[in-house]
């Protein structure tokens, strides 16, 4: 980009920066100049088309010059722009944690599917949408790969407090109040997205980090659902307490075989590795949580976890010997399995997990 060319187009910049990322072998390289100039504009990417001949003024070009700089030193495009979707929105995401990916909507949509086949009234149907803005189309990603056990008469969800009462069963009531806790919040997408399609539920969210925290409760209250969330820091590894309807988990997974060699160039070099690895199987964080989750749950209460693909029979074993029920494990948009949810049966059992 001259700085002797002072009427630099929107048009003129879309080729340069497309250019230089072909040369330099970024993916998707028209997307991710659209992307930044829509950044930089403060725009939509359709309005660059429908204003191609648009100017640029030097703080626009300045800002250019820097995201470029950013995404050929590869840096994900995500961290660049500080946006990600997922789900029905647009979430803040930094460098602590993870950039949310489709797969991870794996955990909304069966929830609210689950859920609403319990009669609750759930907003946002079914939708996955892919975090980079790549696709603009919704894919379908929930289709059940393997099944333990047939699936069992569920009760429905009452209110309650944060204590560990018994559960009661009543027929379904669709303006009951569910709650919900997220384990490893991150960036919050997971827990706000179900908040946001169950209006009248509340949910807790813990994590170790309070970087991520501040980022969660900074997407909780852009989405509006800031009251009616409680973020801690907690390690997941030990026992929370409490008596929760619903409990999802997106915990690092990532196993010791599987590190460096097959991650990601750009999630590498600026995504913690705490908040990807998981141990020599990828179960070192997901094995003791799963060991005194049913413990905060209620009868038939739902519990999620996305896990890497190798690990899918060792997680069902795991939350099968644990006391769960009608455990399942979901593919995701690349026909992998990603995602294993049970039903908490209220007996634990006695295990080596």
């Amino acid at each position: 980009m001259s700085s002797e060319n002072t009427h630099w187009t929107s048009r003129e910049l879309l080729n340069w920066m497309r250019d230089r990322f072909e040369d330099s072998g970024v993916d998707s390289p028209r997307v991710v100049a659209e992307t930044l100039l829509a950044e930089s504009f403060g725009c939509t990417r359709l309005d660059l088309h429908m204003h191609p001949d648009r100017p640029a003024s030097a703080d626009d070009r300045n800002r250019l010059r820097e995201y470029v700089r950013r995404i050929l030193s590869g840096e994900p495009l995500h961290y660049v722009t500080g946006q990600a979707r997922f789900w029905h929105g647009s979430f803040s995401v930094r460098p602590c944690t993870q950039i949310p990916q489709p797969c991870t909507e794996l955990l909304v949509s069966h929830t609210l599917g689950l859920l609403s086949s319990r009669g609750q009234k759930a907003g946002h149907g079914r939708k996955a949408v892919d975090s980079l803005p790549t696709h603009d189309h919704a894919a379908e990603a929930t289709v059940p790969a393997k099944s333990g056990s047939p699936s069992s008469q569920t009760s429905a969800f009452l209110p309650d407090d944060l204590s560990r009462n018994g559960p009661t069963v009543s027929p379904p009531d669709s303006d009951v109040s569910i709650k919900i806790l997220e384990l490893g919040v991150g960036s919050g997408a997971v827990i706000v997205s179900l908040l946001q399609s169950l209006p009248s539920a509340v949910g807790v969210a813990v994590d170790v980090d309070d970087e991520c925290l501040l980022l969660a409760r900074e997407n909780a209250n852009a989405h509006s659902v800031g009251d009616r969330i409680t973020l801690q820091i907690h390690d997941v590894k030990h026992p929370f307490v409490g008596a929760f309807d619903v409990v999802v988990g997106n915990l690092p997974y990532i196993p010791d075989h599987e590190w460096p060699h097959l991650i990601d160039p750009g999630v590498l070099g600026f995504t913690p590795e705490k908040a990807l690895r998981g141990g020599d199987d990828g179960l070192s964080i997901i094995r003791p949580a799963v060991r005194w989750v049913g413990g905060c749950m209620r009868q038939d209460g739902i519990f999620g976890l996305e896990h890497a693909t190798c690990s899918s029979d060792a997680v069902r074993e795991l939350l099968e010997q644990s006391g769960f029920s009608s455990v399942e494990t979901l593919v995701d948009e690349d026909g992998l399995e990603r995602a294993t949810f049970g039903l908490w049966s209220g007996e634990s059992k006695a295990r080596e997990c």
